[in-house]
């Protein structure tokens, strides 16, 4: 199982994002929903409204890109998966214990792979640097293999 970070679906869904183009080869061959529990929807649907604050784009789209995720939910691309919030912070406090002072790991980081490690996952898809380091830590293979920029 792939497990998408915030960085890797906010490149699939938020207009202009840089590493778009590289997502997008990623996952169009992918044959199974991608893992969308709790922890990926507040996180993707708060990084829509805060390019809404930020001015990035306006009402309209932000709501375009919402209704893109809900009918993605919806279809089965975005696979709602339940993840219960106890096992995921005593995951993510033995990660942190285990690894912050080396990777420097912020708290989202340590709560996504905690999640990627709940769900089983061998490959973990982000374009955010202290994750993939922390990823690699614990032995999850990463998409892309390289990132750049």
């Amino acid at each position: 199982m792939i497990y998408c970070d915030t960085s890797f679906l906010g490149a699939l869904y938020l207009p202009e994002e840089v590493f778009e183009p590289i997502a997008r080869a990623i996952s169009v061959g992918w044959e199974t929903g991608i893992p969308f529990p709790w922890l990926n929807e507040i996180e993707l649907c708060n990084a829509v409204y805060r390019g809404l604050g930020r001015r990035l784009y306006d009402k309209g789209t932000c709501t375009a890109v919402l209704r893109q995720i809900s009918a993605d939910k919806a279809s089965g691309i975005l696979s709602p998966r339940p993840l219960e919030s106890e096992i995921l912070f005593k995951r993510a406090m033995d990660l942190s214990k285990r690894f912050t002072v080396v990777h420097q790991s912020r708290t989202l980081d340590l709560l996504h792979v905690a999640a990627a490690l709940e769900f089983k996952a061998s490959t973990l898809a982000s374009f955010d640097r202290r994750q993939r380091q922390l990823a690699t830590g614990v032995g999850l293979d990463l998409l892309p293999a390289t990132i750049s920029t």
